[in-house]
């Protein structure tokens, strides 16, 4: 057991220090994507102090009177000095470009063994664990009680993400209600102003084909709801559609501006509340998104507690 211990606290030292080496890697890439922008930057001032030179050197005398006060061989030689400034800054970006270039590649070379360090290490932890929990010490009730724990958090991302797929469904649903009630209001504005024959057959197909589409939203909300529960406890989320029952009969065959208007007015109103549950369901997967993280983050802590317990007993 000492010497498996041992083999341990070695293969985690060396783990620990080429993690390091990765997070240093990481920097490091970031540092290189700048000193690359750095250098482009510089490169195109340094070509534009070399044409700004060459141009003077082809300008008249009275071509640069007309341009500058001061002598041509004044105006060339501080552009030759600014062209010296630009060079010097460019060489020294270069320089620490090609720095970061080979730390970078040695580094590298070193990570190149952290897969097979990785695998080496949780094989050790697990029969490092699977000793301690036989033993029954300790160290390996505490063991115990952290997989438990994190078994439970495992459960519950599982959970919210049924949830949130069900919440995605619903608001394609949604979506596509939402376009065929916009059809219908549209529809409803042309048989209003009585410039289009079937618009009243068109608007009416279109309603029909968004209420089809509430029956399964409803059945979709319900379970949604459901599902809520167990994850925010008693909290409401009021997630219902409201869609008016009018009649068609008084619609087509006495037309005229109170019907029609009454009919917009709950075409308009079903894509209000469609809009409003729409808009729930979206921040309450937000608001799921949260709540894995959170359950992830714990996982990752509890991970760490374990596996410090399993190195350190």
């Amino acid at each position: 057991m000492a010497d498996l211990q041992q083999k341990l606290t070695e293969t985690f030292e060396a783990y620990q220090t080429l993690k390091r080496v990765e997070r240093h890697l990481a920097q490091l890439d970031t540092q290189l994507t700048q000193a690359n922008r750095d250098l482009d930057g510089l490169e195109k001032k340094l070509r534009k102090e070399f044409q700004d030179i060459e141009k003077l050197e082809k300008l008249s005398i009275k071509g640069l009177f007309h341009q500058v006060l001061g002598s041509k061989e004044e105006q060339i030689e501080k552009e030759r000095q600014e062209y010296l400034q630009a060079s010097l800054k460019y060489d020294e970006a270069k320089k620490s470009l090609e720095l970061l270039e080979f730390e970078r590649d040695l580094l590298e070379g070193k990570i190149h063994a952290l897969p097979e360090l990785q695998i080496k290490l949780d094989r050790l932890l697990k029969l490092r664990e699977k000793s301690l929990i036989e033993s029954e010490s300790e160290a390996g009730k505490k063991i115990l009680d952290l997989l438990l724990i994190i078994d439970t958090n495992r459960e519950f991302i599982g959970n919210v993400l049924q949830v949130q797929t069900t919440g995605k469904e619903i608001t394609s649903i949604l979506d596509q209600m939402s376009s065929h009630l916009s059809t219908a209001k549209n529809w409803g504005q042309w048989d209003m102003a009585g410039r289009q024959r079937g618009a009243s057959f068109m608007k009416h197909s279109a309603i029909d084909k968004a209420r089809d589409l509430a029956y399964h939203a409803k059945h979709l909300l319900s379970r949604f709801e459901g599902d809520l529960k167990h994850i925010y406890g008693r909290q409401q989320f009021n997630l219902r559609i409201e869609f008016d029952a009018y009649s068609r009969f008084t619609d087509i065959f006495f037309d005229n501006l109170i019907s029609d208007w009454i009919v917009q007015q709950k075409i308009q109103n079903a894509l209000s509340s469609v809009h409003a549950v729409r808009d729930k369901i979206i921040r309450i997967m937000q608001s799921l998104d949260g709540e894995i993280k959170k359950a992830q983050d714990k996982i990752s802590s509890l991970e760490e507690q374990r596996k410090t317990l399993i190195i350190k007993s």
